[in-house]
């Protein structure tokens, strides 16, 4: 008779430790953000690397460095390339791509702004252009750069135009589509 009295709460027991251990794996390192951050999941936690701004919940972006009153809108790709390194692009308030590559020790290789848009105005190397995704943008396009045309349409009214900016907000390339 005793056997059958301990069975029911030996169940017991053991159905209230299974619940207790699949509940309290699901709230470690989890939040309750109104947007996923695939940021944080897709890398691993990196203990030597100092966040770069601990009320930010993006510490991947080194928004320090981003144009006056340009933010983060949304990451657009976050995957891992060869040997470790990471590549991560996120679409900023003014219409950019931030790009930023960096190492298995999460060193930034590299980062740049991409823009795309169509030339509303040319007026010499003074282009107006209409920023995808943003607003209207003049680009004064130094004449080191070598600009790429491919079909030769030259700046022209209703061309496309893609360029880069380094984080100074240097242009580095520029490239016309017809």
């Amino acid at each position: 008779m005793r056997s059958k009295q301990k069975k029911p709460i030996y169940m017991l027991f053991i159905s209230l430790v299974c619940i207790s251990t699949i509940l309290s794996g699901c709230s470690t390192g989890k939040t309750n953000s109104p947007e996923p951050n695939t940021a944080n999941e897709a890398s691993p936690p990196n203990e030597t690397q100092p966040s770069k701004n601990p009320n930010n919940g993006n510490t991947e972006t080194n928004s320090e460095k981003l144009p006056e009153g340009v933010k983060v809108k949304k990451v657009i790709k976050d995957t891992k390339i060869n040997n470790g390194y990471h590549k991560k692009t996120e679409l900023l308030t003014d219409g950019g791509k931030l790009k930023t590559i960096r190492d298995s020790n999460n060193n930034i290789i590299e980062q740049y702004i991409e823009y795309e848009g169509i030339i509303m105005k040319v007026n010499g190397n003074k282009v107006e252009v209409q920023v995808k995704h943003g607003e209207n943008r003049t680009l004064n396009i130094p004449d080191e750069i070598v600009i790429e045309d491919e079909d030769g349409v030259g700046l022209k009214q209703g061309i496309e135009i893609e360029w880069e900016v380094n984080m100074d907000g240097s242009i580095q390339s520029v490239e016309l589509e017809d």
